[in-house]
């Protein structure tokens, strides 16, 4: 007679719960928007990806931002509150630049139905990601 081993938690973190007989999915999660919890049971799954989305786009924006806060600081160099505003924009093109260059990481789930799910995450969350996919796919096999 086998044993039922119940329902045990594999791995939890931003992206979800991992367990023996489902998935607790946080779709549609991006960087600024909200959640949607979604229940997959594990034998509906039939793959997961992980990947991260580079936009070279935003990482031009980000440059740009950087060259914007070096003119002021260049042109306006005795003007404190320009100054600041330089430091400002110098920063927020850092950042830009960072999350376009970085990457977005992003847990793709596809179901036998065809049905894909995906969660976003900042590019500091690029472990948790990768670690949430990794052991989905062991529990796949």
């Amino acid at each position: 007679m086998a044993k039922d081993l119940g329902d045990q938690s594999l791995l939890s973190n931003k992206f979800g719960t991992i367990s023996n007989k489902e998935v607790i999915f946080l779709s549609k999660k991006g960087l600024f928007g909200s959640k949607a919890v979604e229940e997959i049971p594990m034998h509906q799954i039939v793959a997961v990806r992980f990947y991260k989305q580079k936009s070279f786009v935003v990482a031009i924006l980000g440059a740009l931002g950087i060259l914007t806060a070096l003119v002021i600081a260049t042109l306006f160099s005795g003007s404190l509150i320009l100054k600041i505003i330089g430091l400002v924009v110098l920063a927020l093109g850092i950042w830009i630049a960072y999350i376009g260059i970085g990457g977005i990481p992003t847990v793709l789930i596809t179901t036998g139905e065809g049905k894909t799910t995906q969660s976003n995450g900042w590019p500091n969350d690029r472990n948790e990601a990768k670690a949430f996919a990794l052991v989905l796919r062991e529990q796949l096999k």
